[in-house]
C-alpha cells in the first residue's frame, strides 16, 4: 500500500530562466504550493524549482501556475531550464562588459521554449559551468560577443565555432541550431564535427546575424568555487547565500524570505547550480530582520567547504546518501578538496560535471560498484575525462577519492612551471581533426595517455604519440615508467554521455 501511495506522487519542475525570479512571482508559486499542503521544495542543478505533489494537490497547483503563465512540467523534462551565470554578477567576478542588463535582454529575447540545454555564462567566473548545455555561449573579450560551443545531445563531444556571435542574436541562433540538431540528432558520432562546422557556415551565410572572427582563444577562469553561504559584504550592502544539506527548503521558510524581501526592497532572488539560494542587495539596517527569520526556521549557515563542492542529479536520493557518506569521511580525515569539484552520476541522462566524477555501474549486481574519472587537468569545466579506477566498491570509494585528491595536489607541486593551458578552442578545427591514435594506460593508477590531449601534468603537449614520448616519461599521476604502460583500445571509455 505504501508503495502504491508513493507511486502516485508527481514530480513538478518549474523553470526559472537564467536562474532568477522576481520576489512577487516566487511568492505566488510558493503560496499556490502552500495552499495545497506542499511542505518542501528543492532547487535543481539547472537552477529550476522542484517539488513533489499528490494528484489532488496538482489540480489546484496547476490552475495557479497556468494563470501565472509559468512553464512547468509534471514527471517530464522536455524543456530544460536556461542556465546563466547572472547570479554571480557583482559577487564573484571583476567588472566586465557582461552586466545585469545584458543578461536580462538576452533572456527576454527568447520567444520560444528551448528543448535543448542552453548555458549563457561569463568566462570570468567559475560558479556556473561552461559546457553542461547542448548550446553553450561563453563571453569573449569583445564587448557583447560570445564564443559558441556545441555539445551534441547524448555525447561528450564539444565543438567550438570559429566565429563570435552577438548578444541579441543568441536566442534566434539557438532556435536555428535547435531545429537543425533535432533533425540530425541520430547521426553517427564520427559525423558530428562536420555537421557542426556546416551549421556555422550556413548560419553565417544567411546574412541575418552579426559575427566576428575569434581573434583570441577562450581563457577559462581557473576553478575556485567561491564560498557561497552566509552573509557576505559587497559594496555598501550584503548578499546572503543559503544552502541545505538535505536539498530541501520548507515552503514556510521561503514565504518568510519573500516577505522580508518585499519589506526591505529586494526585488528578485537567484538560484544556483549548487542547489543554493542567493539574495542580493540586503541593507545593513535590514540585517536584524534576516537574523530573526534564520533563527525562527533554525537555518544553519557556514557549512564545511568540502560539503559545498558537489554536483548530484535531481531527485536522486542514492546520490545524496553517497555524498553524505563521503563528506563524513572527508571531515573525519580533514581532506583538502580546494579547487576540486565532485560529481556523482547514477542515472543515464544527466549533466553532471566536475573535476572528479563518480559513475555508478548498473550491471545488475546487488552491491553497487563505481568507476572513478577525473578531468585531464583536474579542471571542473573540462569535458575530457580520464578513467582513474574501475569497479570500486562503495566501502572503498572514500579512500580511493582521498588518494586521487592527493595525486592532484602532488601533481600540482611537481608541475610548478606548467606549460600554457590548452583550451577547447586550441583543439584542431572540425576539418583538421586527426585520426584516432592508440591509447596507453598505466596499470597502477589506471590513468590513460591520449595523444589528442598529451599529459598536462607531465608537460607533454597534445599531438605527441605514445611511441614518441621520451624514454624517461613517467605517469603524470603516480610516476610509473613508460615501459609499464599497456596498449588500450577502448577509446570510448572516457566518454560519459549525458
Amino acid at each position: 500500500m505504501a508503495k502504491q501511495i508513493q507511486q502516485e506522487w508527481k514530480r513538478v519542475k518549474i523553470n526559472l530562466p537564467g536562474g532568477y525570479v522576481s520576489v512577487g512571482d516566487f511568492k505566488a508559486i510558493l503560496e499556490a504550493a502552500h495552499a495545497t499542503g506542499v511542505k518542501t521544495v528543492k532547487i535543481g542543478t539547472r537552477q529550476q524549482l522542484l517539488f513533489s505533489a499528490t494528484p489532488t494537490q496538482m489540480e489546484d497547483i496547476e490552475y495557479q501556475l497556468f494563470s501565472q503563465e509559468l512553464l512547468y512540467e509534471v514527471n517530464e523534462n522536455h524543456y530544460p531550464n536556461i542556465v546563466s551565470s547572472y547570479v554571480a554578477d557583482g559577487l564573484y567576478n571583476q567588472p566586465h562588459w557582461l552586466r545585469e542588463g545584458i543578461y536580462k535582454d538576452i533572456l527576454a529575447s527568447f520567444e520560444f521554449t528551448p528543448k535543448l540545454k542552453i548555458n549563457i555564462v561569463d568566462a570570468n567566473q567559475s560558479f556556473v559551468s561552461y559546457y553542461t548545455g547542448n548550446l553553450n555561449f561563453v563571453s569573449s573579450g569583445v564587448g557583447n560577443y560570445w564564443h559558441v560551443y556545441i555539445r551534441w545531445p547524448k555525447t561528450n563531444q564539444v565543438r567550438s565555432w570559429s566565429s563570435l556571435i552577438y548578444s541579441m542574436d543568441i536566442a534566434a541562433i539557438s532556435k536555428e541550431l535547435e531545429s537543425a540538431i533535432m533533425d540530425n540528432k541520430d547521426i553517427a558520432e564520427d559525423d558530428i564535427a562536420a555537421v557542426c562546422a556546416d551549421l556555422e557556415l550556413k548560419i553565417r551565410a544567411s546574412g541575418a546575424f552579426h559575427f566576428q572572427q575569434v581573434q583570441e582563444p577562450l581563457t577559462e577562469s581557473d576553478f575556485r568555487l567561491p564560498y557561497y553561504e552566509g552573509f557576505n559584504q559587497y559594496d555598501d550592502k550584503y548578499w546572503l547565500g543559503i544552502y541545505r544539506p538535505d536539498e530541501c527548503y520548507t515552503v514556510s521558510f521561503l514565504l518568510d524570505v519573500c516577505n522580508v524581501c518585499q519589506t526591505s526592497r529586494v526585488g528578485q532572488m537567484y538560484t544556483t547550480p549548487w542547489r543554493s539560494l542567493i539574495i542580493k542587495d540586503i541593507r545593513q539596517q535590514d540585517r536584524k530582520e534576516w537574523d530573526i527569520i534564520l533563527d525562527k526556521h533554525r537555518i544553519n549557515l557556514r557549512h564545511a567547504s568540502n560539503e559545498l563542492n558537489w554536483q548530484i542529479e535531481d531527485w536522486c536520493e542514492p546520490a545524496l546518501k553517497l555524498k553524505r557518506s563521503i563528506v563524513r569521511y572527508f571531515d573525519r580525515w580533514n581532506i583538502r578538496t580546494y579547487r576540486l569539484c565532485f560529481g556523482i552520476k547514477i542515472g543515464s541522462n544527466s549533466g553532471i560535471w566536475g573535476s572528479i566524477i563518480i559513475k555508478q555501474i548498473n550491471d545488475g549486481n546487488s552491491e553497487p560498484y563505481f568507476d572513478v574519472f577525473h578531468t585531464q587537468d583536474f579542471k571542473a569545466n573540462s569535458y575530457n575525462l580520464v578513467l582513474y579506477k574501475q569497479r570500486v566498491t562503495e566501502k572503498s570509494l572514500p579512500a580511493t577519492l582521498k588518494t586521487l585528491c592527493d595525486c592532484c595536489y602532488d601533481a600540482t607541486l611537481q608541475n610548478s612551471n606548467p606549460e600554457p593551458e590548452h583550451h577547447p578552442s586550441d583543439l584542431p578545427e572540425f576539418s583538421q581533426c586527426a585520426p584516432q591514435q592508440s591509447l596507453f594506460r598505466c596499470p597502477h593508477c589506471l590513468s590513460i595517455y591520449d595523444p589528442a590531449y598529451g599529459d598536462v601534468l607531465a608537460s607533454i603537449e597534445p599531438g605527441i604519440a605514445f611511441d614518441d614520448l621520451p624514454a624517461d616519461y613517467t605517469c603524470g599521476l603516480c610516476g610509473s615508467p613508460k615501459r609499464e604502460f599497456i596498449a588500450f583500445d577502448q577509446i570510448n571509455t572516457t566518454s560519459l554521455k549525458h
